[in-house]
C-alpha cells in the first residue's frame, strides 16, 4: 500500500512539474512580448537609467542656458516629463530650444591643460582669420583666453549665421573627461552651447 500511495505521488508531482514548465514562457515568447509592449512606447520609456540620467542633465544645461527655469526646476525635483533631447547621427544631442545650438568641441585633445576645465565652462567663440589650414576658422576660449578647441569647420557658417559679426561671442561649453575601456587612455571630449541673440 504504502509503495502504491508513494507511486501516485510521484506521477501526481511529474504531471504537475510538466504543467508548469510547459505553461511558463520561453525565451521567444518573453522577446515577443516585449517587442509587442515596445511598439508602441515613446523611445524615452525604454532609455536605459544611465541615458536618462544623460539627457536629464543636457536638459537641465539647455534650460540653464536659455533661462527656462520651470524646466530646470523639473529636472531638479525629479519631476520632468517634458521632450528629450534627439541624439543626432554624430552622437551630439539637438537642443529643445529653437534659439540654441549645440555642437561638438572640435580638437579639444590637441589643446593643453584641458583638464582645468572639465565642467561648466564660460567661454567665447572667436575668428582666426590667420588659422593656416582653414582661414574660416572659429575657436573657442575659455574666460582666461585659454584655447579650448574650435567649432567643427563644416558648421563655421551656420554659426557665422547665428552671431553675425558680433565676435567675440559668449557662449558656455561642458567638458568631460574620459577613460578607453581597451587600453586606460584618457581623453577629453565637450559641447559648445552657442544662444541665439
Amino acid at each position: 500500500m504504502g509503495i502504491v500511495a508513494i507511486f501516485i505521488c510521484l506521477v501526481v508531482a511529474i504531471v504537475v512539474i510538466t504543467n508548469v514548465v510547459k505553461s511558463a514562457p520561453s525565451h521567444e515568447d518573453t522577446q515577443r512580448e516585449l517587442a509587442a509592449k515596445n511598439a508602441g512606447v515613446n523611445a524615452s520609456d525604454i532609455l536605459s537609467e544611465a541615458e536618462k540620467l544623460l539627457l536629464l542633465g543636457e536638459v537641465m544645461n539647455q534650460a540653464k542656458i536659455v533661462g527656462d527655469d520651470v524646466v530646470y526646476q523639473k529636472v531638479m525635483d525629479k519631476t520632468y516629463d517634458g521632450p528629450w533631447p534627439e541624439k543626432r547621427a554624430d552622437g551630439a544631442y539637438l537642443s529643445l530650444y529653437d534659439n540654441l545650438r549645440i555642437l561638438k568641441i572640435a580638437g579639444i585633445n590637441y589643446r593643453q591643460g584641458i583638464s582645468r576645465y572639465v565642467g561648466h565652462v564660460n567661454c567665447a567663440l572667436v575668428p582666426e582669420p590667420n588659422n593656416e589650414y582653414d582661414p574660416n576658422a572659429i575657436k573657442i576660449v575659455a574666460e582666461d583666453r585659454h584655447h579650448l578647441g574650435y567649432i567643427p569647420s563644416e558648421q563655421t557658417d551656420m554659426v557665422r549665421s547665428l552671431t553675425g559679426d558680433t565676435f567675440p561671442y559668449r557662449c558656455e561649453a561642458h567638458i568631460y573627461q574620459a577613460e578607453d575601456e581597451a587600453d586606460g587612455h584618457k581623453f577629453f571630449y565637450g559641447s559648445v552651447y552657442i544662444k541665439r541673440k
